[in-house]
């Protein structure tokens, strides 16, 4: 016989709208009840016991209900027990049963109506705020105060005995403990890496620095398209600044790294701006360096160019955000093009760098210094067409190949301005011809220079571009 009286579940049937229950029906449910409410307490007092507990709770029995994938019971808590009372249903005749209900508190309506209405409630809304930015906490008012961040930093000291001190990681072995008996931990490292990130920079930075090929394109893949690198990206332009000071010698190793530069600035997932003026330094060392690879025969001027689109690209993409940028840009790359001390190496990487800025650089900043500069260079290409290079010595050939190569670029430089300028001035009539400006633009910009220029194939229609360089200076 179920401890639960089938009348109990014929009530139950009623209240849900099913009348005139079964005997047999209500006994079958009434046995069935009684196994799932013992099996829900046993559950319960699994979790009862798990808990230290000797007293039953109904958060006990809502985790039991979870378990068995019941939905839990709501509206009650193991903080505010509920109170039955207890009552007798039925006649002598029938027999009487006990009956517990909880008990309903009495409303009075006069007082619920004469009570003062409760106040509008408030609409709900959001508000943004900064936890940090870039690891640094901004100071508002919904952040703790540097204040607040000390006494949390105070209370969280480990206290040291004094006569047996354990080793603890981020304390010095033989570090005695303050006049108050705490030592404070110091961590070992303030950015803590996952191990998937440590094997991942391991992996890339081999893979850059790699002899395959394959290998190193997929790892400067990975780096320009990978979005998961924000942690790492310190490390990498601490890894790129380390590499290059190094091995200023190494072109291998400076090409990987400006190509490793240049992949993190095409990763449109990172926030690259922090770190510019760390970046920036490496790149302008590969673009006016005194001497960059083990041997002068190494191609070091295509890694100046190379680096010369990098800072093209930081100027033109960060330049709107940081406006003093290209200014120092510039002014670092005219130093280094109007110091006649600085070898001709130096020379040509500030020139082209000046050239990639734009036309209105060029013309303002290296046209006017373009006479000076070519009596530099002038006697290093003089009579080049009479005398063999196979009878040069080392020397005089290398020096001779830089300055054809410093020609070169200031050649880039004034045919990209004459053009800019010709195309400016097409409706303008009473042009000169080309002998007219010859000798004009050989008092402006040097003999060397101006006959270099006008030996450029389809000049003849650019004489108002002509004009205005003679003016420029």
């Amino acid at each position: 016989m179920s401890t639960f009286p089938s009348s109990t579940i014929k009530d139950i049937a009623e209240s849900v709208g099913i009348p005139n229950l079964k005997d047999d029906v209500a006994t079958s449910l009434a046995q069935d009840v009684e196994y799932r409410i013992h099996e829900i307490v046993q559950e319960a007092m699994k979790f009862m016991r798990h808990g230290k507990r000797t007293k039953l709770t109904v958060d006990d029995i809502n985790n039991a209900l979870r378990v068995r994938n019941v939905e839990p019971l709501y509206g009650f808590s193991s903080a505010d027990p509920t109170r039955f009372k207890r009552t007798t249903a039925g006649s002598s005749s029938t027999g009487q049963q006990e009956l517990f209900f909880v008990e309903d508190e009495e409303l009075d309506f006069e007082t619920i109506l004469s009570a003062p209405l409760p106040k509008v409630p408030l609409d709900v809304t959001y508000t943004a705020h900064w936890l940090a930015i870039e690891g640094v906490q901004p100071a508002i008012v919904q952040n703790p105060t540097p204040s607040d961040a000390k006494s949390d930093l105070f209370n969280k000291r480990i206290k040291l005995d004094q006569s047996s001190q354990p080793v603890v990681p981020g304390i010095k072995s033989g570090a005695q403990p303050t006049a108050t008996g705490a030592a404070e931990v110091q961590p070992l490292v303030k950015h803590v890496l996952s191990k998937e990130l440590q094997m991942y920079y391991e992996r890339i930075t081999s893979a850059v620095l790699s002899q395959d090929e394959v290998l190193r394109a997929t790892a400067i893949s990975s780096l320009q398209n990978d979005p998961g690198l924000h942690q790492l990206l310190p490390y990498f332009v601490q890894l790129v600044a380390e590499k290059v000071t190094q091995n200023i010698r190494n072109m291998f190793v400076l090409e990987a790294m400006m190509a490793m530069v240049r992949a993190i600035l095409d990763n449109d997932n990172l926030f690259v701006e922090p770190y510019l003026h760390q970046l920036m330094p490496t790149v302008l060392t590969c673009v006016v360096g005194k001497r960059l690879g083990e041997s002068p025969q190494e191609d070091h001027w295509a890694l100046r160019s190379t680096a010369t689109d990098i800072i093209l690209s930081i100027c033109s993409k960060y330049g709107s955000s940081y406006h003093t940028l290209q200014p120092r840009v510039t002014r670092t790359l005219l130093r280094a093009f109007l110091d006649p001390e600085k070898p001709l190496t130096t020379h040509y990487g500030a020139i082209l760098g000046l050239t990639r800025l734009g036309n209105e650089v060029f013309k303002t900043l290296v046209v006017p210094n373009l006479k000076t500069y070519s009596s530099l260079i002038e006697p290093e290409l003089e009579d080049e067409n009479d005398m063999d290079e196979d009878h040069l010595n080392d020397d005089v050939a290398l020096r001779r190949n830089e300055a054809r190569h410093c020609l070169d670029a200031i050649l880039i430089g004034l045919r990209s301005l004459v053009k800019h300028e010709a195309s400016k001035a097409r409706e303008v009539t009473n042009i000169p011809t080309i002998e007219d400006v010859r000798e004009p633009l050989s008092r402006a910009i040097g003999g060397l220079i101006s006959r270099s220029l006008l030996k450029e194939s389809g000049i003849e229609n650019q004489v108002s571009g002509i004009v205005v360089v003679i003016q420029s200076c």
